[in-house]
């Protein structure tokens, strides 16, 4: 019984030591600023990745799903919209992740990627491309 007690708070501390790491705070599911896509981020060995997880709009009038036909890789153009990572690389310190990159299926591009948790709770993602930069908020869910 006393092996089994040991095991538990062993468990239990683990799982309270992963929850404090201020790093996995993005671990989730956000929505969008337009509220037309769910982004799930997750952590993938030291770096954190994003997928489409819902669409607002999944498919296209004919009732398909809206594939990544703007994809500078034709091979990649008949993949779903749905589940695509559109988010990598992101890696933390210093209360922001930074260093990532973000794919743009509508215009099938791909630019440099930052995020800083507000106070809010919300995140604010900054892309940027060249000189061209654009930030946006997501919520959490």
């Amino acid at each position: 019984m006393k092996r089994y007690l040991i095991l538990l708070l062993v468990v239990c501390a683990s799982t309270a030591t992963r929850a404090q790491n201020p790093a996995d705070k993005i671990i989730g599911i956000w929505l969008n600023e337009e509220k037309t896509t769910k982004i799930e981020i997750l952590k993938t060995g030291n770096t954190y990745s994003g997928k489409i997880v819902w669409l607002a709009q999944p498919n296209d009038p004919e009732g398909n799903p809206y594939t990544d036909i703007k994809n500078p890789d034709p091979k990649k153009r008949s993949q779903k919209i749905l589940g695509l990572t559109i988010i990598t690389g992101l890696r933390y310190s210093n209360n922001k992740w930074y260093g990532g990159s973000l794919y743009g299926p509508k215009r099938g591009q791909y630019a440099n990627c930052s995020i800083v948790l507000k106070s809010s709770g919300q995140l604010q993602i900054t892309v940027s491309k060249g000189v061209l930069s654009e930030t946006k908020t997501w919520a959490k869910l």
